[in-house]
């Protein structure tokens, strides 16, 4: 055991550097900027879970006219809620109000975007709360410490910290056990976010989304960040994102096209990557994402 610790700790001193695309397909840029005409306001339709993924969308240059911090308290700076509504908990509709989900994907926004007066607020918020980020249980409201020292080091409170330190914090939180499809996804954009700030990929974790590509082969987010991290190849991301059964190019996706409104956040199977009976139509999120992570837009 010792000598596997001592490879690894040797492995993650080296990190992934992020490579341009090979190329910018036209066709991707098109489809995207036609998804982002046609739905301007808040993501997954302004529902229990359209903070982060309006965030997503935001950081992607979409969802134009979502102010995001309708979804922060009038009152309370820091505090944040599931949407603009600020209702979920209230009326029952989440068993929280705000969730650490919720946050994995809107800290990205904010240190992307230079905002650090909102990354401030969240961690004064969070550091006289104890961490306790809102209503509802803990295991849902509590921020982890693994992303609280992310959001430490966005907004420059410690130094990163060692590889050797990176690799007994990533053993202890990652679990090679099998993940469902919405946990895969969340690491994904945690490995996205600390690429911002660590200039690269720690190997560690790009050897987690290689494990993950693997298993999910049609994840076009997944194969965007791996490839933009090994080889700069997006033809695998482009495939994806070309297939019309998916990602029509002449309107929004709808549920008659597939049943899942954000498709990287499950597994591929039928039940979500299939057509469903359902009305509705999606708001093309997890194209514009995943198209902006692989370097098309």
């Amino acid at each position: 055991m010792l000598v596997v610790l001592i490879i690894l700790a040797m492995i993650s001193c080296s990190k992934k550097e992020a490579q341009k695309p090979t190329v910018v397909n036209s066709a991707i840029v098109e489809k995207a900027n036609l998804y982002k005409a046609l739905h301007k306001g808040w993501a997954h339709k302004g529902g229990c879970d359209s903070l982060g993924f309006t965030a997503l969308c935001k950081l992607s240059g979409g969802c134009a006219d979502a102010t995001i911090t309708d979804a922060e308290s009038s009152s309370e700076s820091g505090r944040w809620y599931r949407n603009a509504s600020q209702k979920c908990f209230d009326d029952g509709k989440s068993a929280s109000d705000i969730s650490k989900d919720m946050f994995a994907m809107l800290l990205p926004y904010f240190y992307s975007t230079g905002d650090q007066t909102n990354l401030q607020e969240i961690y004064n918020y969070g550091k006289a709360k104890g961490w306790v980020m809102g209503r509802g249980p803990g295991s849902r409201t509590i921020m982890t410490p693994p992303m609280i020292y992310m959001l430490q080091v966005m907004i420059n409170k410690v130094e990163p910290i060692s590889a050797t330190e990176s690799l007994v914090k990533e053993m202890a939180a990652k679990e090679m056990t099998a993940k469902a499809g919405y946990e895969k996804h969340l690491d994904v954009v945690s490995f996205y976010s600390q690429t911002l700030y660590k200039n690269g990929m720690d190997a560690t974790d790009y050897e987690t989304l290689r494990r993950y590509v693997e298993e999910s082969p049609r994840n076009a987010l997944m194969q965007a960040l791996y490839h933009k991290h090994k080889d700069g190849d997006q033809s695998k991301a482009i495939e994806i994102l070309m297939d019309e059964s998916l990602f029509p190019s002449d309107r929004l996706p709808t549920a008659q096209d597939r049943c899942e409104e954000y498709l990287w956040q499950r597994d591929d199977l039928p039940k979500d990557w299939q057509p469903c009976g359902e009305l509705g139509t999606h708001d093309g999120v997890d194209f514009i994402f995943a198209a902006f992570v692989a370097g098309q837009l």
